[in-house]
Formats: C-alpha cells, sequence, structure tokens
C-alpha cells in the first residue's frame, strides 16, 4: 500500500483527479523532475504532518508562457494563505489511467502574493504529466499539492544589501523568477544580474515579464539572453551557457565574482551548471557563494519478491522505535507507522531532506536519486524510497551530517 494511501486511510480528505490519457506511440524516456541540495532544514518549512498531507488546490488563471510551457496561478480551496520561500517547489499529484504520478515544480511567483502561488510547467519529450499539465489543464481544475518544501532558496530580508548573479537555462528561470521578483520587491538595496540561456528567441519563458522587471528596477535588474539558435539580428549572447563561453559573458556584465558579496544561484541541465560551476571557481569565486539546483530523472521502483517483514529500530531526538517493516514498505513509511519523528519533504528521493544514516542492516534504495557519492559511502539513505532487506538500524536528521564536498556550499 502507497504511502499516500496510507495517509488517506488516517483522514485526509483529498481530492483525485482521474484523467484519461492515451497511451504514447513509444516507449516513454525516464521523467527528469527537480531535486534539491541538502541543506539544514529552514524554519519557514511545513511541518512533516502537513508536508505529507496534501492540500486542494484551485486553478485560477492558465497562462501559456511558450509554445510548450505553461504557468498556472494556483489558490488553496479553503482560502488559507500560501507562504513560502523563494525558490521553494511544490509537488503536484496526478493520477493518469489508474496510476498515481508526483512531479515537483518550483514556484516561480513572488513570495509577497500570499493568496495566490503559480507554478511553471514545461513540457519534456515524453512526458506524461507534463504533457498532461500542458494539454489538459484549465481554469477551474482542482489539484491535489504537497509542500512548499525544498531547500534551494533565498530569504528576503529587507535589510540586507547583497549582489545576486543567477544563472538559468530552459525550464531553470522558474525558482530563479521567484527569487527575482522577491528579493527586488523586498530589498530596495539589493541588485540582480541573470544570464539566461535558451535555444531560440521563441523558448524564452517570462520574456515580457523580464523586460518589464528591468524597466521597473533599472539600475538594479539586468538581463542577459544567450541563445543557442539566435535570428538574424539577434543582439544579445550566441552560444550555449559553459565553462568556454561563461567567462565571456562574466566580463560583459562587469562582474567580478571574486568578491564575497557576490552569491550565485543557478538551475538548469548537469552539463550547464558543471561549465558554469568550473568557469566561477577558476575564477575566484568562493565554494560557499554558489548555490545549484539539479535534475534528476525520477526514481524507478520495481517491486520485488524478496522482500520480506524486518524488524526496524529508529532513532530519533534521543528517542527510539522499534516495530517491523511490512515487505515493500519504506523506512518512512514504517516510521510513520511506528509514530517516529521522521522528517521528510518530496517523498520522490529528490530533495533530500529524508536522509538518514544507516547505522546496522542492508537497505534498498530506488535509482537513481539525489544522494551524493560521499553520502552513500557514509551510509546513508533516503528514507522515502528505501526499503529493509535485513534487520536495520537507522538514525533520522543526524547531528553532524556529511558535506558533500564542493556540491554543497
Amino acid at each position: 500500500m502507497s504511502l499516500f494511501h496510507r495517509l488517506t486511510q488516517l483522514g485526509s480528505d483529498l481530492i483525485k483527479i482521474v484523467v484519461n490519457s492515451t497511451s504514447p506511440t513509444k516507449p516513454a524516456a525516464r521523467k527528469p523532475f527537480r531535486s534539491y541540495e541538502i541543506a539544514p532544514p529552514v524554519s519557514a518549512a511545513a511541518t512533516s504532518l502537513a508536508l505529507m498531507h496534501p492540500v486542494s488546490m484551485k486553478v485560477l488563471h492558465v497562462i501559456h508562457e511558450t509554445t510548450n510551457t505553461v504557468s498556472l496561478v494556483l489558490t488553496r480551496l479553503d482560502e488559507q494563505a500560501i507562504r513560502f520561500i523563494p525558490g521553494m517547489f511544490f509537488t503536484v499529484i496526478v493520477t493518469i489511467d489508474g496510476r498515481e504520478y508526483r512531479r515537483a515544480y518550483s514556484i516561480s511567483s513572488s513570495s509577497l502574493e500570499q493568496q495566490t502561488a503559480s507554478i511553471t510547467v514545461k513540457r519534456i519529450q515524453d512526458g506524461l504529466v507534463s504533457g498532461w499539465i500542458n494539454q489538459h489543464i484549465a481554469e477551474g481544475d482542482v489539484l491535489r499539492v504537497l509542500g512548499p518544501s525544498g531547500t534551494f532558496i533565498v530569504q528576503p530580508d529587507a535589510s540586507k544589501a547583497r549582489q545576486l548573479l543567477l544563472v538559468g537555462s530552459g525550464s531553470g528561470i522558474t525558482p530563479l523568477m521567484s527569487i527575482a521578483k522577491s528579493i527586488l520587491a523586498i530589498e530596495p538595496e539589493s541588485s540582480i544580474q541573470l544570464l539566461y540561456g535558451n535555444r531560440c528567441l521563441d523558448d524564452i519563458i517570462f520574456f515580457d515579464e523580464l523586460e518589464a522587471l528591468q524597466k521597473t528596477y533599472a539600475g538594479r535588474f539586468r538581463v542577459l539572453h544567450v541563445l543557442k539558435n539566435p535570428s538574424e539580428g539577434w543582439q544579445g549572447g550566441h552560444g550555449r551557457l559553459d565553462a568556454e563561453t561563461f567567462p565571456l559573458y562574466l566580463k560583459k556584465l562587469n562582474i567580478d565574482v571574486s568578491q564575497d558579496k557576490l552569491a550565485l544561484y543557478m538551475c538548469g541541465p548537469e552539463a550547464m551548471m558543471e561549465g558554469v560551476r568550473a568557469a566561477l571557481l577558476a575564477n575566484g569565486m568562493p565554494v560557499k557563494n554558489i548555490h545549484q539546483e539539479r535534475f534528476t530523472p525520477a526514481p524507478v521502483h520495481q517491486s520485488a519478491q524478496h522482500y520480506k517483514n524486518q524488524s526496524l529500530t529508529i532513532l530519533a531526538n534521543g528517542k527510539t522505535w522499534q516495530g517491523t517493516a511490512k515487505p515493500d514498505e519504506t523506512l518512512l513509511e514504517t516510521g510513520l507507522s511506528l509514530s517516529a519523528e521522521m522528517v521528510f519533504s518530496c517523498t520522490m528521493g529528490g530533495c533530500g531532506r529524508c536522509r538518514v544514516k544507516i547505522l546496522n542492516g542492508e537497505v534498498d534504495m530506488d535509482e537513481p536519486n539525489c544522494l551524493m557519492p560521499e553520502e552513500r559511502k557514509a551510509h546513508y539513505a533516503l528514507a522515502c524510497i528505501s526499503r529493509p532487506l535485513t534487520a536495520v538500524t537507522f538514525e533520522v536528521d543526524p547531528p553532524s551530517p556529511i558535506t558533500p564536498t564542493g556540491d554543497i556550499s
């Protein structure tokens, strides 16, 4: 039984969306979704209980940003405020042909808009969920939503005067847009420069809105678009954002990345981020000032016949819980059934929030996921997608978490 259905039995009054979807003509590729670098939890993050009970959100508006990208303006049916930190995401739950899917989509609106929040969804090739959202979601529809959650964030503070460099490619603009709009509105002394890469002019998400923001915040906000296939007469950047070209754009923007006041937030394909990161480090940017959001394929779980009942011991906050994990039950599911003080967020192996340390025993963890190689070597696992193969003892939220070299700042 899935974690969602277990929670439904516990009393969640949920609205299901059942969608008829035609089968693709060819096998679908693995669907990418956003995963977030692991960091200590933030005080404004939702509680575990709230994160695991979806809320019902109504679609107020559907905005077609490009031919393959839509923004959904959402509001809660219970009319409660929507509070989040810029950079966070919602996990959207849909049921297509009787199968439940969860996808994480970043919030693209300003954190000042507390009665509504927008997510922006780009249709990916063979993407079942992103394709359905782009084709079928209409004003008035109701979605089940988890969150907000995530740790790729910038907490606005009106007293701060900082300099941000935002770097994105394609749909990677989504969390950066929320960060830009929020910081510009709340921090009058802060400035932002955005480097945004796309294939062509028609692919640029939020083009008009970005132009308007530059006019509204002249002198504080600047955008440089970089196109792989620009049209004739294009005045912006040409090519890809990578290790070779990125230093040229830094020079064009007159950015000194070695200054400690400058912080980078980037989101996009791994190749782009690796190139940008290498260029920044080579030009003297401190590692602690580099923040990035990753894209990883959604994990695949193949139900295995060899799973059996296994004894489980859970340690958290000086307390101990003991019980039995049923066949095919995750560490998180068992922990919740025992009322253990579990910590989690997206429940898809994408955000790292449910990381636990395996003290004894062996687990089987769905792949791929956001866990770093250094964390695996140190016997960490993600509770939401790990199942015990033997009797297991694990610790929730260890007091001295490992920081993967060069990847966490």
